[in-house]
C-alpha cells in the first residue's frame, strides 16, 4: 500500500511543531483544530516543546547570566527563598515533571536555569515532563472534545 502525503497534511504538521515551541498548551488544540490523530498530535507537541527547550538550555550561560540581570536584583534572592522551600519538597524532578506542565515547559526552563544549579539533571525531568504531559493531555482532552461534537 502506497500511501502519499500532501503538502496540507505536511502543513498541518508544521503547524503543530511549530506552534508546539511555543507550549504544550497551545500546540494541543491546534493539533486537535487541525483533524490530527491524537498520537500525531501529541508526538509533534513534545518535540516542538522539546526543541524549544532544548534551543534555550544550550544557549548555555550567558543567555543564563542575561536572564539573572533582566530579572534578578533584590527580588531573586527572596524568590530564591520560597523557591527553596518548595524545591525541598518536589526537588529537581517536581519542577521538571510538574511545573512544565502546569505552566509550560519555557517557564519552567527558565525556572530551572535561574534557581538551580544541578541544570543537567533537571533538564532530563524537563524533557521527560514535556513528553508525558503532552500525551496526557492530548489523550484525555481527545475523548471530551469528541463528547462535546456528539452533544452538538
Amino acid at each position: 500500500m502506497v500511501y502519499e502525503i500532501t503538502i496540507e497534511e505536511v502543513g498541518k504538521y508544521l503547524a503543530v511543531f511549530l506552534t508546539g515551541t511555543l507550549g504544550i498548551w497551545k500546540s494541543i488544540p491546534v493539533g486537535i483544530a487541525l483533524g490530527l490523530a491524537p498520537f500525531y498530535t501529541a508526538t509533534l507537541t513534545a518535540l516542538g516543546a522539546s526543541f524549544s527547550s532544548l534551543i534555550v538550555f544550550f544557549s548555555g550561560e550567558p543567555f543564563r547570566q542575561w536572564l539573572l540581570k533582566k530579572i534578578a536584583g533584590k527580588s531573586i534572592s527572596k524568590k530564591r527563598e520560597k523557591f527553596a522551600n518548595w524545591l525541598e519538597k518536589y526537588g529537581v524532578a517536581g519542577l521538571g515533571l510538574i511545573v512544565t506542565g502546569l505552566l509550560g515547559s519555557l517557564i519552567a526552563l527558565i525556572l530551572g536555569m535561574i534557581l538551580l544549579n544541578d541544570r543537567r539533571r533537571f533538564i532530563i525531568f524537563l524533557l521527560l515532563g514535556i513528553v508525558l504531559w503532552s500525551f496526557g493531555i492530548t489523550y484525555l482532552s481527545d475523548p471530551i472534545i469528541e463528547w462535546f461534537k456528539q452533544l452538538i
